[in-house]
This record gives structure tokens, C-alpha cells and sequence, in this order.
């Protein structure tokens, strides 16, 4: 694993790969949905989008392909991962769990069913009880929002309440932020664009973690504006770009590091059950500078590792619509 820098060979084609992340390129689908959401009981809106998904299936080359290519190498690195493959199923349960994020965001309170999985979750719960801030690292695989959505209405158990800034690429995911901006204006409160972290940015992290609050944001998409700043790490069985300004973050803020994930317990069914992980890094962010990027890339091989054993579990809840590799092959 290694370190990559290196400059773009045409700005316009950086851009184009980018711009495949955002797999809702136009706002209908999410207005739809809401009003799926205001009218509808849940197990009917959740029927009505999968017919969706169906058609989304159906005239959705790229997506078909980029499901086949995920699931292809999954298998490839662990056989037994997946029975068949099937893009059909995997785009049917972005589409699922596209409605539960939507209520994450927009409902006080989400019909989930979550149950806590035995692992570093107390220890995430007393930390910040004792008044310490913390960052978590988040993927695009499953449903991360759920937490977000648990600490601001203190259903995990908090005795007070949590500030948390959230890192997103508001660029890959303009659509989403921007509709949801119109319907709930708290919405856009503590997101920071991570395209554009500056040492001010840095300073209102430091912040958050001072109050003893969070620090989220995902740690698997390379943003297009720093494609030439990655950490190469393998990822099921073959290299991988990682963005490096993620994992420079907690070492600058000094902050301890947790990686979260929720994820359903079936990935298409209308029960809406969820499993919540947390697991504390056990990698040395208050370093010194000597040893910074070494133990960046520490983080970023720790973080591979735990998002590749959850990719085996729940394969077809990775909704990287592109080509996960291909920047690494340029």
C-alpha cells in the first residue's frame, strides 16, 4: 500500500468519472419518494420503488454493468460471497434503502428496526458520555445514516446532547443535498463540503471534537477535485485509490476514530431490520509528525479490511455505482 499523487491527464475526464457517483442524477426521483413517503404506508411505498427499480434495471446499462463488475470481483476474492450474481437485486436494495435514508434525513423518527450489534458500540457510548469527541468513517455500503439519525434524537443512550459535523461531496451528490435543502432546511446546518477543506474547516472540526461531538463523513470515494491525492490499498483482492485527505483528518484534529455501518438484516424485504456496527481503530492518530503517514495509511488498510468483511457479508448492499478500480489502473 502506498501513497499516490499525480495529476490528472484531462480535467474533463476526471470529471465525467466522478459525476458517475451520484447514481440520482435529476431531483424527480427524490421529490417521488417524498411524496411516496407523506401519502403512502411504508410496505406500498416500498413496493412502488421497487417496480421503479425495476425499470431503473431495465434501462440502466452502466449501472447493470457496474453492479456485475462489483459482484464479479467479490466473488473472484471470496467464492462463497455470492451464490449468483445478480445486479437485479443489488439495484433493488439501493432502492430500498434509498427510502430509509431519505427518512433519516427528513423524519424525526424512521421506521427502522435496529438492533446493536455486540461489539464497540458501548465503548463508542461512554466515550462520548464523558464529554470526548470522536471521528467516525462511514462507506457507501448499507445504511450509515442511521446513526446520524440516532445521536440527534439521542436514541443511543446519550446524556446530553451531540454536535456533529458531517463531510460530504455536496458536488457527486448535488441533487440529494440540494432537494433536500427545500424540504428540510436544518438539513444543511453541519454539512461540510469536503471538496473545499481549508485550514478554517479544520479549525470548526477541531470544534466539534473540543465540544465532545463527531466528526462523519466516508471514507471510500476520491473526490474529483483531489484525484491526485490517494493512498492505494488493495480492496477484495485487487488495488484500490482511497482518499487520502480523509485519513489526514483525524490525525490533524488528533481525534479518536471509529468506523460505522448499518446494515439490513435482509437485503430486499419490507421488515426494514438493520444491524448496527461500530469498531474502534486501533490506530494512533495523536502521532507525531514523523510517523503521520505511516500511520495514515495504517487507518486506511484498517478501514479496507472492516469494509471488506461487511462487503462479504452484504454484497449487495455496496452501492458504488462505478468502476471502484479504475482510477487506480491510470
Amino acid at each position: 500500500m502506498k501513497r499516490e499523487k499525480k495529476q490528472p491527464e484531462n480535467d474533463k475526464k476526471v470529471t465525467e468519472w466522478a459525476s458517475k457517483k451520484e447514481v440520482v442524477k435529476t431531483s424527480f426521483p427524490i421529490y417521488f419518494t417524498l411524496l411516496l413517503m407523506k401519502n403512502l404506508p411504508k410496505f406500498l411505498t416500498d413496493f412502488i420503488v421497487l417496480c421503479v427499480a425495476f425499470f431503473f434495471y431495465v434501462f440502466n446499462k452502466n449501472a447493470r454493468q457496474e453492479c456485475k463488475r462489483f459482484q464479479k470481483q467479490l466473488k473472484n476474492y471470496k467464492p462463497d460471497a455470492i451464490k449468483k450474481i445478480s445486479p437485479y437485486k443489488q439495484i433493488s436494495a439501493f432502492a430500498i434503502t434509498f427510502v430509509e435514508k431519505m427518512e433519516c434525513w427528513v423524519k424525526p423518527k424512521p421506521t427502522v428496526k435496529l438492533t446493536f450489534c455486540d461489539d464497540d458500540v458501548q465503548e463508542l457510548i461512554d466515550h462520548l458520555n464523558s464529554g470526548k469527541g470522536a471521528m467516525l468513517l462511514v462507506s457507501h455500503l448499507g445504511n450509515a445514516e442511521i446513526f446520524r439519525n440516532l445521536a440527534n434524537n439521542n436514541d443511543i443512550y446519550l446524556n446530553r446532547e451531540i454536535p456533529i459535523s458531517v463531510l460530504m461531496d455536496l458536488d457527486s451528490t448535488s441533487h440529494f443535498t440540494n432537494t433536500l435543502k427545500k424540504v428540510n432546511p436544518e438539513f444543511v446546518q453541519n454539512i461540510i463540503d469536503i471538496n473545499h477543506i481549508n485550514p478554517g474547516t479544520i479549525d470548526i472540526l477541531s470544534e466539534t471534537i473540543e465540544q465532545g461531538g463527531l466528526v462523519v463523513c466516508a471514507a471510500d470515494r476520491v473526490s474529483k477535485y483531489n484525484e491526485n491525492k490517494t493512498v492505494k490499498c488493495s480492496f477484495l483482492g485487487k488495488e484500490a485509490s482511497w482518499p487520502y485527505g480523509v485519513y489526514l483528518i483525524p490525525m490533524l484534529l488528533k481525534s479518536p476514530v471509529y468506523y460505522v455501518s448499518g446494515y439490513r438484516t435482509r437485503d430486499v424485504a419490507f421488515d426494514r431490520k438493520y444491524e448496527f456496527h461500530v469498531k474502534k481503530s486501533s490506530i494512533d492518530t495523536n502521532c507525531k509528525r514523523n510517523i503521520r503517514e505511516t500511520n495514515i495509511q495504517k487507518l486506511c488498510f484498517e478501514y479496507v479490511q472492516e469494509l471488506e468483511e461487511h462487503c462479504i457479508k452484504h454484497p449487495f448492499q455496496w452501492f458504488n455505482f462505478y468502476d471502484f478500480w479504475k482510477n487506480s489502473q491510470e
